[in-house]
């Protein structure tokens, strides 16, 4: 036998007894495996308790039952009343108010701004507007600034401004605009600061 072959033989018998160390060994496993005493009995609510945590792999929700639900009841409440004036203030889109003030309408025969300066507290025809809002505030106490601005759109002669004679502005502005209009005209007014 040569020296090569030799050593391919040596080499086969080195895999062939690592091949069966191996069997051993799973054979051994199993039988140890096999032989292991099993756990010590349990009564059968701690049984169940162990097949539950081993079966459910998360907690489940409480099993409701009638007497667990609580018994609900409907209260009516009264009616609600329309908000008022000044629960609106503040509702506006004041980019659809500038709009407005800055557009002609022709059943009133003006735009807003025909008469007002908005950049200016000086006269055009009307009062300029340049701070209405502030001056709005201490013009009539207890009335607040939404509630003056409003009240003197739809009813211009309710708080004339001195020096301004009454009927100069139209009177007719609450048929002309929507309440959401005036909202916007409001919200508008408030910005000219």
């Amino acid at each position: 036998m040569t020296e090569q072959h030799q050593r391919g033989a040596h080499s086969l018998n080195a895999s062939f007894v690592s091949f069966i160390l191996i069997i051993n060994f799973v054979v051994i496993a199993g039988i140890i495996g096999a032989t292991t005493p099993l756990p010590s009995p349990q009564t059968s609510r701690e049984a169940e308790v162990a097949a539950a945590v081993l079966v459910t792999p998360s907690i489940a929700p409480p099993t409701l039952t009638l007497e667990s639900v609580p018994t609900l009841t409907a209260t009516l409440l009264p009616p609600t009343e329309a908000p008022t004036v000044e629960e609106s203030a503040g509702t506006g889109d004041f980019a659809n108010g500038q709009v407005l003030f800055n557009t002609f309408q022709p059943a009133a025969s003006f735009a807003c701004a025909t008469c007002h300066y908005v950049d200016r507290e000086d006269q055009l025809i009307g009062p300029g507007l340049l701070n209405v809002s502030i001056r709005a505030e201490s013009r009539v106490p207890g009335i607040s600034i939404y509630d003056y601005l409003h009240m003197s759109i739809v009813n211009p002669g309710a708080f004339v401004v001195p020096g301004f004679p009454d009927g100069l502005m139209p009177r007719n502005w609450a048929e002309v605009y929507s309440e959401s209009e005036i909202n916007d005209l409001i919200a508008y007014l408030m910005t000219l600061r």
